[in-house]
């Protein structure tokens, strides 16, 4: 994979992502950009009732449309089929159907990379991700500084950033890995 990299801090970057072992990645809007639509073709941002989530969900099969943003892709392909890196999806589910939706969008966006559900962890709460890193390094041998974490939220990110793992937010994988 060709990298294109900020010229301010290349190196630094360079040696961080060479210590890295292990990769969490949120899923919405960072490891599949979100695409829904309704049955007039017009784009769905969201949904305000659980239940029309879920209705949603059964009905539609609310990731099949979704894509991998390049950067994210480029990144996660080089450091997984390049370094090794060990691959994880995070994500909050209300429901089985979402679970499923995305789990099988994420093979087929990632082929070689989500082929277990053990790969897309999924959590009740966005606000236990760092707690879920932190566990699987434990019963892994990870450290800290071997980790990163890719999400859309800054909050989790600096949450995640706090706990000594490497973070970054989607915007900056895509700008750093297009191409």
């Amino acid at each position: 994979m060709q990298q294109t990299f900020n010229s301010k801090g290349v190196g630094d970057m360079k040696e961080k992502l060479g210590r890295i072992k292990v990769l969490f990645g949120d899923v919405d809007n960072t490891l599949l950009c979100l695409k829904m639509y309704n049955e007039e073709g017009k784009r769905i941002v969201g949904f305000e009732d659980a239940n029309d989530w879920l209705k949603y969900n059964i009905n539609h099969n609310a990731y099949i449309k979704c894509q991998a943003p390049r950067g994210v892709k480029n990144l996660i392909d080089d450091l997984h089929f390049n370094h090794g890196v060990k691959i994880y999806g995070l994500t909050e589910c209300s429901n089985s159907f979402e679970y499923n939706s995305k789990f099988n969008r994420l093979k087929e966006c990632y082929p070689g990379i989500f082929e277990h559900h053990g790969d897309l962890i999924s959590t009740e709460s966005r606000h236990k991700k760092v707690l879920i890193m932190k566990m699987i390094a434990e019963r892994d041998g990870y450290d800290m500084n071997e980790i990163m974490f890719i999400d859309d939220s800054y909050t989790e990110i600096m949450e995640a950033f706090g706990a000594g793992i490497l973070s970054m937010h989607t915007t900056e994988v895509m700008e750093r890995f297009m191409q």
